[in-house]
């Protein structure tokens, strides 16, 4: 392929061939696109800023620079960052619809992709107010489309379990959580995805626990829910929960949840959790005899008896 000469308009951005060939020795397509925002920031590095601006995630930015600063590209010790406080709803400011316009034509922003498909996967348009909503998750909030967009379906899906298809998912509830995911740093796609897995097998393993109590085709009730959420930190399974529950039954006649925490909370504490340790606990100690009570002798026994002295005695008068 011959070689082309490709034009490259100056905009007062320019870089010594020494530094270029460290970038390229480094062979690190993050690190080259740091240094580039960096000398057009003139050096003022945000790494909130620039994780928006780049699309990369804090890790990898860290990285970058650690690389930079190996080669010499960058010199003195970066001040240590304190991560700011998650942003609040009350200092939210108050989108209009001048503002989502503004955003919307924005070609820089991903914003109108973003409600795009928001409104693909609601199957419905988003009325201003709603819209304003997304903004505030984009913008105010800092969320990357596709972490806003992975809430939206992981919401969307237990909505329509729960409810049905024909119940509307609250865009209300989406800014809500969406705080929440910033504040507990769910604020990356693999942090987000991670974080789904948990509360999915979380899900999976209180029905399990519900099963195990008698309970099927329902989700467990906020009391219910606080217990067994116990019960699993505990690391029971529901085999040993099954247990708990039937020795429950057996002497209450009924379930009630604090006895049976009662009874798993003591064997959390002697450090019992599977059935087998459960069952060892349980068995009577080795070795210990068994006190059987005297049968009482019957009536014909007892005429044998009798009988038998009888015949002992003629024979000792003879």
């Amino acid at each position: 392929m011959p070689v082309q000469q490709i034009h490259m308009n100056n905009l007062s951005v320019s870089m010594d061939i020494a530094s270029v060939d460290r970038l390229l020795q480094l062979g690190s397509g993050d690190a080259a696109l740091l240094y580039l925002y960096l000398l057009r920031v003139n050096g003022e590095y945000d790494p909130a800023a620039a994780g928006r601006q780049l699309r990369r995630s804090r890790g990898q930015l860290d990285t970058a620079m650690a690389q930079l600063q190996e080669v010499g590209l960058t010199s003195g010790a970066l001040l240590p960052v304190t991560d700011p406080p998650a942003p609040s709803p009350e200092q939210a400011p108050e989108y209009t619809s001048q503002d989502i316009l503004s955003e919307l034509k924005d070609t820089s922003s991903t914003f109108a992709a973003l409600l795009h498909e928001v409104e693909t996967v609601l199957g419905r348009k988003l009325t201003t107010s709603n819209t304003a909503a997304l903004l505030e998750l984009y913008d105010h909030v800092g969320l990357p489309s596709e972490v806003v967009l992975t809430l939206v379906n992981w919401l969307n899906e237990k909505n329509q379990k729960k409810y049905g298809t024909g119940k509307r998912l609250s865009m209300t509830l989406v800014k809500r959580v969406g705080y929440q995911w910033k504040e507990h740093g769910y604020d990356t796609l693999e942090a987000a995805d991670e974080y789904i897995k948990s509360c999915d097998l979380r899900e999976t393993q209180v029905g399990a626990v519900l099963a195990a109590c008698g309970i099927h085709g329902r989700a467990a009730l906020a009391t219910e829910g606080k217990y067994i959420g116990a019960w699993l930190d505990w690391q029971f399974p529901p085999e040993t929960v099954a247990i708990a529950y039937d020795i429950t039954m057996t002497n209450l006649g009924r379930m009630d949840w604090r006895y049976c925490n009662a009874i798993l909370r003591k064997w959390h504490e002697k450090n019992l959790h599977t059935p087998e340790e459960v069952a060892q606990e349980r068995k009577p100690a080795q070795g210990r005899q068994i006190q059987r009570p005297a049968t009482p002798a019957s009536a014909d026994s007892r005429e044998n008896q009798a009988e038998m002295r009888r015949l002992l005695q003629r024979l000792n008068d003879n």
